[in-house]
């Protein structure tokens, strides 16, 4: 049985299709794992490019300074002595007194998203759940050794109030905080990566698009994942678990690679068809983390857990080279959220305009 493909005039076998998306499916889900490996090398091939851009403008320094010395003579002195004061500048930038600022690397930026989210607070929320609760529960009772009854009681009370203070006056607080300070990170982890493997960004939209494309790409995220939400309600309890894994997967590969394709200058209509194009390579590219965070029974937990890994997953998505898959047709997947989406911002601004009218 062979089936053509729409628009390409090419037929492929259904063996053929099968073993095309099988091969997209498992070069995205390796990919997915690259950042775990590619954080060690990016920040010394950034340094190493930075020398070498260093050591050519030392160079043409020299080849300009001596331009009427014999050519072959003139190459050698510029390269001997751009060495040499590159090494002189090396030596008293290590031995001086006052430390130059330098720029963030990729792994600092990973490891304090690590000891943030991780370190501060995951481990607060465990530490508060499993030592200082049951530490609580077990002097009440000993207080109250005589009278199981009123420690019971007492403790019915005592252990929702602890539980909505740490809430109100930590977890919330630190959680919004930690929102906004990851998205700082995530951006700065994002545009070194791009910067290391491809350049400067080439995004050339006007200030007021950037706005616009970063506000949509909000709503149609959130509508998404509420989409996602929907679809786990099916009665057939495997079916929606699928689907909303689904959801999950091709979202959290739209996540890892946005940065880089907002760099690369792509709109969200194009970033969404790319991936209804190739979803059988982001659909694995999106698993591992899609598992991972669907662990932990607390959002606030499944939250941690994505600040923690997601740089891992945003340089995977800054070095990674996409597969198609030849004979399968695009997954139309996005298309009720954009039609919501459109139908928001189209009243919004209607009532917009109707306002300012009156």
């Amino acid at each position: 049985m062979s089936v053509a493909v729409p628009g390409r005039g090419q037929q492929y076998s259904t063996l053929e299709i099968v073993r095309n998306g099988l091969w997209s499916f498992s070069k995205g889900f390796a990919d997915s794992l690259r950042g775990a490996i590619e954080l060690f090398f990016l920040d010394y091939r950034r340094a190493q490019q930075r020398e070498q851009k260093l050591q050519q403008r030392d160079i043409d320094k020299e080849l300009l300074l001596n331009r009427n010395s014999p050519v072959r003579e003139i190459q050698n002195i510029a390269k001997r002595r751009a060495l040499e004061r590159r090494e002189k500048e090396r030596l008293r930038e290590s031995s001086g007194n006052k430390q130059k600022k330098t720029e963030p690397t990729i792994m600092e930026r990973t490891l304090k998203c690590c000891v943030l989210n991780g370190g501060v607070f995951g481990v607060s929320i465990v530490l508060f759940e499993n030592l200082l609760l049951p530490l609580v529960q077990t002097l009440l009772y000993i207080i109250l050794a005589g009278s199981q009854e009123r420690a019971d009681a007492l403790w019915s009370y005592t252990q929702p109030v602890l539980s909505v203070a740490f809430s109100t006056l930590w977890v919330l607080p630190f959680f919004l905080l930690s929102k906004i300070v990851n998205a700082i990170w995530f951006q700065d982890i994002a545009d070194l990566a791009f910067r290391s493997s491809q350049g400067r960004p080439l995004v050339n939209l006007s200030i007021s698009v950037m706005i616009a494309d970063t506000v949509f790409s909000i709503v149609v995220e959130i509508i998404f994942l509420v989409q996602g939400k929907v679809f786990s309600m099916v009665p057939i309890k495997i079916i929606g678990a699928a689907l909303n894994l689904l959801h999950n997967c091709l979202l959290h590969s739209l996540y890892s690679f946005e940065y880089k394709w907002f760099s690369q200058g792509l709109e969200l209509h194009k970033r969404l068809d790319y991936v209804e194009t190739n979803w059988p390579y982001f659909l694995g590219f999106g698993l591992p983390l899609a598992v991972i965070t669907s662990m932990p029974e607390s959002q606030v937990m499944a939250g941690c857990v994505f600040s923690i890994l997601f740089p891992l997953f945003i340089v995977s998505g800054n070095q990674a080279i996409i597969v198609s898959s030849p004979g399968i047709p695009p997954l139309n997947i996005f298309s009720p959220t954009i039609i919501i989406s459109n139908a928001i911002f189209s009243r919004t601004i209607q009532t917009g305009s109707s306002k300012s009218l009156r």
